[in-house]
């Protein structure tokens, strides 16, 4: 009985000791980033209030590349929200709240899970045109349940998600800037043969961390196939675009090595494919620098296709001429070609 009651004791003074702490435990917190961005204030504004845009720059994505998004409504309207299931980031989803084109775009942050995220905030972007700059604030605020108080006198949000912000607005400046700079690119018309091919065909989300391990897998499964059965590749690597959707915030594709001689009663297994690539007419360009960047070319691309009178006649590819490993991200290229008719 004398143990229960110092036990007991023990966890009265426990309770109280923790009252108190809620008592002069923080209540509420704001916290804010800005950045300065060389472009237009529309970019910036587009970039940020389009939910389907923010896989390429969030510090929380990148974070968490295992998460599963839902976007419903991206109109850049009230009520357009986005979802998300993850192992870092938990349980929880964003919805717009408020939105003024090129000066403000507010929404309501909610964490469902765990349990110990579980809380309601509230944030947001506000944009001023400055000359040929656009000053970008982000901002977050919110209050804390009276039971999770003790624990902010010993956590900082500043420290926990400060350096989130400003990871988040350096990928914004980067990719707002770079759209500002309209790639100057080299259309060639070819004319291409089919060649053997051996493939795997993945989906990814948008993250750069994702999409490359699972590149890199599938070409390691391919690389060892063609060790084993001696086969020589017949060039660079391949990656042929078959869904793209920004709204969904994923990709499929078929990660491809083109083989010299491929025996028509070559036997693959597990999830390796054999097949051909395509034959006849292309537009090629040459991309040079990093894989992130790669959209803008393929925005010009289009644009040329488009400006040009030509119909695209299929799925795009990539092939990757330079190692990663061996040179550097500014110097990479990579071929990018349209089948068009």
């Amino acid at each position: 009985m004398k143990i229960l009651k110092k036990i007991g004791i023990v966890i009265i003074i426990f309770v109280a000791v923790y009252l108190v702490l809620a008592l002069i435990g923080p209540s509420n917190y704001k916290l804010e980033r800005s950045i300065k961005i060389g472009s237009n204030v529309e970019t910036v504004f587009d970039q940020t209030s389009i939910y389907a845009n923010w896989s390429a720059w969030s510090a929380w994505a990148e974070a968490d590349p295992e998460a599963i998004y839902t976007i419903e409504k991206d109109d850049q309207t009230v009520g357009s929200s986005l979802a998300w299931v993850g192992v870092i980031s938990g349980k929880g989803s964003m919805t717009t709240t408020e939105i003024v084109a090129n000066q403000k775009f507010l929404y309501k942050l909610e964490f469902f899970e765990p349990w110990y995220m579980a809380m309601t905030s509230n944030g947001g972007f506000t944009y001023v045109q400055e000359g040929d700059s656009v000053l970008l604030t982000w901002f977050d605020e919110g209050d804390f349940g009276f039971m999770s108080r003790p624990m902010m006198l010993f956590m900082s949000m500043e420290e926990q998600i400060g350096p989130m912000f400003e990871q988040g607005l350096a990928g914004i400046k980067q990719i707002c800037e770079s759209m500002e700079t309209k790639p100057s690119i080299e259309v060639t018309e070819e004319t291409v043969e089919s060649q053997a091919m051996l493939y795997i065909s993945e989906s990814s989300s948008l993250m750069p961390d994702e999409m490359s391990a699972k590149m890199g897998a599938a070409y390691g499964e391919l690389m060892a196939l063609m060790g084993i059965a001696k086969l020589e590749m017949a060039s660079a690597p391949i990656a042929i675009t078959t869904k793209f959707s920004l709204k969904e915030m994923n990709c499929e594709f078929d990660a491809a090595l083109t083989v010299s001689e491929l025996p028509e009663d070559f036997e693959v297994s597990g999830r390796i494919q054999k097949g051909t690539t395509y034959t006849g007419k292309v537009l090629k360009t040459v991309h040079v620098g990093s894989y992130m960047t790669l959209k803008s070319t393929y925005d010009a691309m289009i644009a040329y296709i488009e400006a040009n009178g030509y119909e695209i006649n299929g799925n795009s590819w990539e092939e990757y001429i330079d190692d990663p490993m061996e040179v550097a991200e500014a110097e990479r290229r990579t071929n990018i070609y349209f089948p068009v008719k």
